[in-house]
């Protein structure tokens, strides 16, 4: 009747096509060894060049450099993710990225985010595996199941 008790379940879905992966495979020592937090990637599909809000959130932020984008995920906003855009990609400088967000803004599931270049990504030497990562969830998550081989619901979070 007043939500007391009320449990608060939070589905992340795959922002792009591709492959997803574990985290723990990220040819990144960061991000596989969990040092931001725990999650999946994803192996773009060749030609995918957008990411997508894996749930519904308020953007929390942008950086100049374009290539990632932090979401207070969920009803409450407690479940802080990170999407990062390719391994070693913030010394672009924003080359190659196009926010279609901005800090504060409100988003649905599947709505757009960031577009980027592949191709411009591939000619600089880096990979453009994106990866979507829970930065707070010592302090969030009561627990948490992956399935890789579901696009749809990728991650399922109780949040605490």
């Amino acid at each position: 009747m007043f939500g007391f008790g009320k449990k608060e379940e939070v589905k992340i879905a795959s922002p792009l096509d591709g492959k997803i992966i574990d985290i723990t495979a990220v040819n990144d020592p960061v991000f596989a060894d969990k040092m931001m937090g725990d999650g999946f990637a994803v192996v773009p599909s060749d030609g995918a060049d957008t990411i997508v809000a894996p749930c519904d959130g308020k953007i929390m932020l942008v950086p100049d450099t374009r290539h990632a984008v932090a979401i207070a995920a969920g009803d409450s906003g407690k479940l802080e993710l990170l999407i990062h855009v390719g391994l070693d990609t913030a010394t672009l400088g924003g080359e190659g990225f196009t926010a279609l967000v901005s800090t504060g803004d409100s988003v649905k599931r599947g709505d757009a985010l960031i577009k980027f270049d592949g191709a411009l990504l591939k000619s600089k030497g880096k990979d453009a595996t994106t990866m979507i990562v829970i930065t707070n969830g010592d302090d969030a998550v009561k627990s948490m199941t992956k399935n890789l081989n579901e696009k749809s619901s990728v991650l399922t979070v109780a949040v605490k």
